[in-house]
């Protein structure tokens, strides 16, 4: 790393850590000024009240319909797979893309081999025997997919570019059903509903397969209201000419797709998301790599409002309103509540973050509910016990946030970038 570059990073890091503090002090002392002056607490009547008729408009929308195949809007295709030590999945997901139903002559594929240290090499010789096509980069690990990924973008073509995670599983019609979206030139980034190949190994991967379902409710029923979406990472598809104007992937987070979402808006692009096609990925099965990845998720999701603003403010008024819904119920509603708490109890005064917990609990439970009975077709108590569960599972998101906040005010550096681990695990 050069001298330049490592002072550029120097510089980030603590703009980001200036922001964050001041963003933790604001939220205290606003919260304690709502106790303090209980005259006050209008104002968070006020908001809740706006707020809430935001989330009845997004609650309410109807999504539009889902595009159809097309055989006549077949334009070139880049796929791109970042692999570090995949040995366990990448046979599966090189065969799963030469089987997609997609003009050979038309697709371009690279794996990115990101400083492997297992049998990876060897399995991508042996996939290129079995595959002459099939691109392979060999690079020295830089500690980050974005990194990965800018390393081979100058060298591929192809108008749309998919990236997909190395435990991927696309059906046969994947490209058939997504790439038609960009026909509409406002279109210029796409994400497709994720499902979970291994959701009945326990409590936890069942919770995630139903935290994915909550999430493809609210992504489409923000987009039905003219709010923003969110780019997933895994499954994600990209006008070339957009990366460009981007410069690329942005290296100096930890969640390159979150990232990307802002780009992609501030540079006058919208993002679709469908529910079909769907792509299989792996969860983590323990408790301790799910806090370590969620952190990380948290992390890249919070400091790009940090590193975006003002310019997110010139968005408009529907996407400023989302925005400004998740970011407070999402971020700064967790932090909240330890000034929250802390008066509640030293002065036995009542909550006054309660209406935003109740504005937050509704949504969830309602997207729950409506993403469990539309993508994993429970009804009756089944759906009713599913929800208790992911909504007990949900809790999590509270400690991460709040570690999360907390710890960008105070680290010189970024967390690194860690993978998430993946052994072929299907049920």
């Amino acid at each position: 790393m050069g001298r330049s570059t490592y002072q550029s990073n120097k510089n980030i890091g603590f703009h980001r850590r200036l922001k964050a503090t001041i963003v933790v002090l604001l939220v205290w002392g606003g919260v304690s000024l709502l106790h303090w002056l209980p005259e006050t607490q209008w104002l968070m009547l006020g908001l809740t009240a706006i707020l809430t008729v935001q989330t009845l408009r997004m609650l309410v929308a109807k999504p539009d319909a889902a595009v159809m195949e097309s055989k006549i809007y077949l334009p070139p295709v880049l796929i791109l797979v970042p692999a570090k030590n995949e040995s366990s999945v990448l046979a599966n997901l090189v065969d799963s893309l030469y089987q997609l139903n997609y003009p050979s002559n038309s697709l371009d594929i690279w794996i990115v081999d990101d400083g492997s240290t297992d049998e990876t090499p060897e399995i991508l010789r042996e996939l290129q025997t079995q595959f002459p096509s099939l691109q392979v980069h060999r690079r020295e690990s830089k500690g980050g997919k974005s990194g990965a990924l800018n390393a081979v973008f100058p060298f591929t073509q192809g108008e749309i570019i998919l990236v997909c995670d190395a435990d991927a599983q696309l059906p046969v019609n994947f490209l058939q059903q997504t790439v038609p979206l960009f026909q509409k030139q406002a279109i210029g980034a796409v994400q497709v509903r994720k499902t979970i190949s291994n959701a009945n190994t326990n409590f936890l991967t069942r919770c995630q397969q139903m935290e994915m379902c909550c999430d493809s409710f609210l992504q489409t029923h923000r987009i039905a209201i003219g709010g923003m979406s969110e780019l997933r990472g895994n499954g994600m598809l990209v006008r070339r000419e957009l990366l460009e104007k981007c410069q690329g992937w942005n290296e100096n987070t930890v969640t390159d797709d979150l990232d990307l979402c802002f780009k992609l808006y501030l540079a006058g692009a919208e993002i679709e998301f469908v529910t079909v096609p769907s792509i299989q990925e792996e969860s983590v099965t323990s408790w301790e790599k799910l806090w370590h990845q969620r952190c990380r998720w948290a992390e890249g999701g919070y400091q790009r409002y940090l590193d975006y603003f003002p310019q997110i403010l010139t968005l408009g008024w529907a996407k400023e309103i989302d925005l400004l819904l998740f970011f407070l119920l999402q971020f700064l509603l967790p932090i909240g509540l330890i000034p929250d708490l802390l008066w509640t109890i030293f002065y036995s005064h009542h909550p006054v973050l309660f209406p935003l917990q109740t504005l937050l609990s509704i949504i969830l439970t309602i997207a729950f509910i409506a993403g469990l009975y539309q993508f994993q077709n429970l009804r009756g108590w089944s759906l009713l016990w599913a929800t208790i569960q992911g909504s007990f599972y949900m809790v999590h998101w509270i400690p991460v946030m709040i570690v999360t906040t907390l710890k960008m005010c105070v680290q010189k550096e970024r967390s690194h970038w860690v993978k998430t681990e993946h052994h072929g695990r299907m049920d």
